[in-house]
């Protein structure tokens, strides 16, 4: 699904193609994610990384870019590098600069990436601190408001945005989807759904206030015009404002 003449929403994944930058855009990777819960009691398979790397192989056969921008949350643990988001960042950043053929890996440190910062030099990543102009984009993990009135689009994660729905059975079930808006200041803004494999996201039709969107954009946009593309199989999916999708629901 194109966004305008110079961005993408590739189809059945949660990445963005920018053609301009050559890049695809992705955040909230959360590595090390089953590692970190594992110690407080919860185990899970194995699977974010691996299925982090399918995302992204899909994407570069489809558009061949120059670069991957990650917005944000590249690891999970807030106090701390853990061991295993050390392992599991060593190893994506080899699989994108030695399989995937990336020449340059820019990271915009998110709430999460505390201490990410003595892997700068080590992995060879461009380290940016909560926010960066790239050309018309200003990029920025959500947490809170870019500093720069720069950018003719406004680009961050951090949400986890997502719709939820409910089969003949009565079992809700949950699609990650981008958001698409605009600020009364006239530049338009979207927020991308998590990469991270266990993340379900925030059901934005279900709950007021989109978590952290309102607080930090306060009265500079209106959430209930947002739109939401989902993610299906293969596909996009345009499942109308969120406003429309919440008088459903009522």
């Amino acid at each position: 699904m194109r966004i305008g003449k110079d961005i993408e929403i590739l189809d059945g994944l949660p990445v963005l193609y920018i053609k301009s930058l050559s890049a695809i855009v992705c955040t909230d990777l959360h590595l090390g994610y089953e590692g970190v819960v594992a110690e407080r009691g919860t185990f899970l398979p194995k699977a974010n990384l691996r299925q982090i790397k399918a995302t992204i192989s899909k994407a570069v056969k489809l558009r061949k870019p120059d670069r991957i921008i990650v917005d944000g949350d590249i690891k999970n643990e807030f106090s701390q590098v853990h061991v295993e988001e050390f392992n599991e960042t060593r190893d994506l950043v080899n699989f994108l600069r030695e399989e995937m053929k990336l020449g340059k890996i820019t990271l915009i440190k998110g709430n999460h990436d505390n201490f990410i910062d003595r892997l700068r030099e080590p992995l060879r990543m461009d380290l940016y601190t909560q926010e960066a102009l790239i050309e018309d984009y200003l990029f920025f993990h959500g947490e809170d408001l870019p500093k720069a009135k720069a950018g003719r689009m406004l680009i961050m994660g951090h949400v986890h945005p997502s719709i939820a729905i409910y089969n003949k059975l009565g079992v809700k079930e949950k699609l990650k989807c981008f958001l698409r808006g605009r600020l009364r200041d006239g530049r338009e803004i979207l927020v991308l759904p998590a990469m991270n494999y266990f993340a379900e996201g925030f059901s934005v039709n279900m709950e007021r206030g989109i978590g952290d969107l309102a607080p930090i954009f306060k009265n500079m946009l209106e959430i209930d015009s947002m739109e939401a593309l989902c993610i299906g199989e293969g596909e996009t999916l345009d499942f109308g404002t969120i406003g429309e999708l919440r008088n459903i629901e009522l």
